[in-house]
């Protein structure tokens, strides 16, 4: 059996990958704005490039909300799930701070409150 050593995470190391990793942001972001002026996009090109974020985001929420693999879970057990929809009734109504303050304040409450509530409904049911 082959062991891997376990690295500790002293706050240099933290510090200094934080710091490169802000470094690597930087350089990308500002290579890529400095080559923008520096040739012409079609108008399609520039239309599609629209969408990227509008289908990128949703790809990573999702993930987030509903896990993968073995841990995928779209069921209203998951407080995860409920607080996403908690979110999209907000959002209908209000703006973006109140999403986020309804989604943190629902999700706790939900991770919190959720598994005693299955737990007395099922006891409730099956008895």
């Amino acid at each position: 059996m082959h062991t891997h050593p376990h690295m500790t995470l002293d706050n240099d190391y933290v510090l200094y990958l934080t710091l490169a990793m802000i470094a690597a942001t930087f350089i990308i972001r500002f290579a890529v704005i400095g080559m923008a002026g520096r040739f012409t996009m079609s108008e399609r090109f520039k239309k599609t490039l629209r969408f990227v974020p509008v289908t990128v985001l949703p790809a990573i929420i999702a993930i987030e909300i509903l896990g993968k693999g073995s841990n995928f879970a779209f069921n209203l057990e998951n407080p995860k799930v409920l607080a996403a929809i908690v979110c999209t009734i907000i959002s209908l109504r209000f703006g973006l701070i109140w999403v986020v303050i309804g989604g943190l304040a629902s999700l706790i409450l939900f991770q919190t409150y959720l598994d005693p509530i299955i737990a007395f409904i099922h006891h409730l049911t099956c008895c």
